[in-house]
Parts: structure tokens; C-alpha cells; sequence
């Protein structure tokens, strides 16, 4: 009966152990696309133009960013903390369509005015604090149905601005997480 116990005690810990482990986020590919344009609604609201750009998974898929659409909300905190809804049509290598959508945001630091007027891009540490997504794609594609199934973390690596001499641009690293 000891023995039977104890056999039933180390399950129970082992079980709790594997529930509260945090999963592991592995590094499942980059996103980039051009910014063309963004337009302040109000005091509060933008919407930005994005496309066209690509999507690169490590495992050798890779695809074309057709059209983005941003709405964004500047939240009304200490940091102005930006708040990103995006949807994006993508056309793999393979013929196939994705539909990718993410929700997120992002946390100026102090140089964030001073790069943008400079048409610097900004970067970790250097206008941009903290810059996270939850990206979700949708397909019937078999070589990428696996993505229905995942909800991936976006993280953001660079942002620059458009003006008259260039584009701008939106780039991430996408991962994913394993139990």
C-alpha cells in the first residue's frame, strides 16, 4: 500500500510540474513589408497601407506579403503605448494563400519622436521599448495547414517611417511555442 502511494504522489507531482512549465519559444521564421503610407484619423486613430514584403519560414517555405492594413490606437498611458490590429494577405511560393492577423503593441522609449522626424529607423532600444504581436494565419494549403493551429509571437525588430525619398518598413522575427 506504501508503495502504491508513493507511486501516486510522484505521478501527482510530475503532472503539476508538466503543467505549470513554460513553453519554449522556438524561432519559426521573419516577416518584412514596405510601410506606403499611414493617416492619422484623429488625435488617437491611424491607419496605414503596407505591402508588398515577404515571409520567410526556416524550414525553406517562403512567400509574398500582397496587402497590409494597420489600425492602430495610441493609448492614452504614460508611454503612448500603440496598439496594432493588422491583416494581411500573403501568396506562398507554392500558390497558396494565407491569411495573417495580429494584434499587439508597442511601447515608445524616449528617442521615438526624434527618429521618426530624422526618418531613423527605430529599433529595440533605440525608439521602441517593447514591440510584441499574437499572429494567427489561416489556410487550406496542406504544406501550411500545420499554421491553423498555432499562435505565433511577432517579435518586432524594425520600424521605419515613409517619407518622400523612401518607403517605409516593418520587419519581424516569428515564433512559435513548444511544449
Amino acid at each position: 500500500m506504501k508503495k502504491l502511494l508513493a507511486l501516486f504522489l510522484f505521478l501527482a507531482v510530475q503532472t503539476t510540474i508538466l503543467a505549470t512549465t513554460i513553453p519554449k519559444l522556438d524561432h519559426l521564421g521573419t516577416l518584412e513589408f514596405e510601410m506606403s503610407a499611414f493617416y492619422l484619423a484623429d488625435e488617437y486613430k491611424m491607419i496605414a497601407d503596407f505591402g508588398p514584403g515577404k515571409i520567410t519560414f526556416n524550414d525553406g517555405g517562403s512567400g509574398k506579403v500582397k496587402v497590409c492594413t494597420e489600425f492602430s490606437d495610441f493609448i492614452a498611458n504614460d508611454k503612448q503605448t500603440i496598439a496594432v490590429n493588422v491583416t494581411c494577405r500573403l501568396m506562398m511560393s507554392d500558390n497558396s494563400a494565407l491569411y495573417l492577423e495580429y494584434y499587439g503593441r508597442v511601447v515608445p522609449d524616449k528617442n521615438w519622436g526624434k527618429n521618426i522626424e530624422s526618418g531613423k529607423s527605430l529599433v529595440k532600444n533605440d525608439g521602441i521599448q517593447y514591440w510584441f504581436t499574437g499572429i494567427s494565419l489561416r489556410t487550406t494549403s496542406k504544406k501550411y495547414g500545420y499554421l491553423n493551429n498555432l499562435l505565433l509571437l511577432g517579435k518586432g525588430k524594425k520600424l521605419r517611417n515613409p517619407s518622400k525619398d523612401r518607403r517605409g518598413l516593418v520587419s519581424y522575427d516569428l515564433y512559435k511555442p513548444n511544449y
